[in-house]
């Protein structure tokens, strides 16, 4: 069973604010370190709660290559619905976790505002898409059911990618749920209607641009397009998170208060 790093910030946390509330959500084999930068960054000054729990099954890879996609959808709903009461509400959500975001901000349009999606994992880069093929149609993920990291995250920042607590392995069968999972958000992306700013590492090795391309294209809502040029997967945390943070900053100023809620009625 692979080891977890003990320090704080691979851990959830919520952060104390009022009036507005964000949720975020990590990606695959990952941990709430992976936003907990943006996090602190938005939280300055008090005026919004965040919130960053740890996804289903990320107590370890073996735990994890036993949780289907939508476990991942419900834990992260029942997180969206404890924040009620918030002025505005935004869902940042990493990689899986943008999937997850624009699955909840479907289902739940009433409640969600805006929504950032880093690095979303719409479409694999080529070595995601041939484990998830050999998962599908061969005997691998029997045979080796774990596919073990051999330099860490997706991270150009040297010391973000020491730091992070990731998971070491990557279970072959979560990889076909996060491919179930993106072909299921695709077919939703028009029916988001909450505002987002799609996020893209320029470097990124484990999704595409196609893929964030064709997210902010297809959202109902529209979607703006930011690349983060010298950035790999982990935008949030590498080294542009700075510029990431400033520009989400800038998109929830921008969003009006109770848009969602007030369309709804």
């Amino acid at each position: 069973m692979a080891e977890r790093s003990a320090a704080a910030n691979g851990r959830a946390f919520d952060l104390p604010g009022r009036p507005d509330a964000a949720l975020f959500l990590h990606g695959l084999t990952g941990s709430p370190f992976e936003v907990r930068y943006l996090a602190e960054r938005l939280h300055q000054g008090g005026e919004i709660r965040c919130v960053g729990p740890e996804m289903p099954g990320h107590e370890s890879p073996e735990a994890l290559a036993r949780v289907p996609w939508r476990e991942w959808v419900e834990g992260a709903r029942r997180e969206l619905l404890a924040l009620d009461g918030s002025r505005r509400t935004l869902l940042v959500g990493c990689s899986m976790g943008a999937l997850v975001a624009c699955a909840l901000a479907r289902d739940h349009a009433e409640r969600v505002d805006g929504l950032v999606l880093l690095a979303p994992a719409l479409e694999l880069a080529f070595m995601g898409r041939l484990a998830g093929w050999l998962a599908r149609h061969t005997p691998l993920a029997r045979v080796m059911p774990l596919a073990h990291k051999r330099s860490g995250s997706d991270v150009a920042d040297e010391e973000m990618r020491a730091a992070n607590p990731c998971l070491d392995a990557v279970p072959l069968a979560s990889v076909v749920e996060l491919e179930d999972l993106a072909q299921h958000v695709d077919g939703l992306l028009p029916e988001v209607r909450a505002p987002a700013l799609v996020v893209a590492g320029g470097r990124d090795h484990t999704v595409t641009f196609a893929g964030a391309r064709r997210m902010a294209e297809r959202l109902g809502g529209g979607g703006r397009l930011l690349v983060l040029p010298k950035s790999q997967h982990l935008v949030g945390i590498d080294v542009e998170r700075d510029r990431c943070a400033e520009e989400v900053r800038s998109f929830l100023d921008a969003l009006p208060a109770g848009r969602a809620r007030t369309s709804a009625r």
